[in-house]
């Protein structure tokens, strides 16, 4: 069931399953590895302020609208 990247909570893998935006923020979340297969790990999000992620050996912070765009499912541990 894909959900949005800003409703998962801290401490869960998740899979991105669909992006929707603009050719733009798309890039941009490419550059950062962000793309659908990707597996990231949700470090914090409080539902305010940034969406903070694991994604390799990398943090990345992403504003709650921007999680907005992101969709997931969550992984089996």
């Amino acid at each position: 069931m894909q959900i949005l990247l800003s409703n998962f909570e801290a401490g869960e893998s998740v899979k991105i399953v669909g992006i929707n935006c603009g050719k733009d923020f798309c890039r941009r979340l490419c550059d950062l590895g962000i793309f659908e297969g990707t597996e990231v790990f949700i470090i914090k999000n409080d539902n305010f302020g940034p969406v903070i992620l694991k994604i390799l050996n990398s943090k990345i912070a992403l504003g709650q609208g921007e999680a907005n765009k992101i969709y997931g499912e969550s992984i089996s541990n």
